[in-house]
């Protein structure tokens, strides 16, 4: 269940979770196991990021990647429109830590069946944005990265 449906009323919601100097050097040194390991634990029933979601929506579990969106990858193209399925809550945790250097790599957040779309920017590092999945009727898609790097936690709540 949504916590407070009018934070979201445009289908997400912007805030920030502090995360610590352990993931920044992580993220710098791209030790991407090590970096998972970590979000596990921030995901896990009694991890701080998980904490923090249950404050704007009720689940019972995270899945998560890390993606790397990069301008000077060959293939690197625009998503497509999706809701995520039955899944209830989504986010998108930034640990890009060079935001201002990104160009393009937009989140854009729709409600299913119109053409206009709101987009946001990518956030600073630990920037995150709170969206609504097609369970309420919204889907989303992410512009193709046009110069810098992105990095996300991209996260799914059931």
């Amino acid at each position: 269940m949504l916590k407070d449906p009018y934070l979201f009323s445009t289908g997400f919601h912007l805030s920030y979770f502090p995360l610590g100097d352990e993931v920044r050097s992580l993220v710098e040194a791209e030790n991407w196991e090590k970096l998972d390991q970590e979000l596990k634990a921030l995901t896990s029933a009694d991890g701080r990021l998980f904490q923090f979601l249950k404050r704007f929506h009720e689940f019972s579990h995270i899945e998560f990647i890390i993606s790397i969106r990069d301008a000077l990858n060959e293939w690197e193209e625009d998503g497509i429109w999706h809701d995520d399925g039955s899944r209830v809550f989504a986010f998108s945790l930034s640990l890009t830590l060079a935001a201002d250097e990104v160009r393009g790599g937009r989140l854009a957040v729709r409600p299913k069946g119109q053409e206009a779309f709101r987009e946001i920017p990518t956030p600073s590092f630990g920037g995150i944005i709170l969206f609504l999945t097609g369970t309420y009727g919204f889907e989303h898609k992410i512009h193709r990265v046009t110069e810098g790097q992105r990095i996300i936690v991209a996260g799914w709540c059931t």
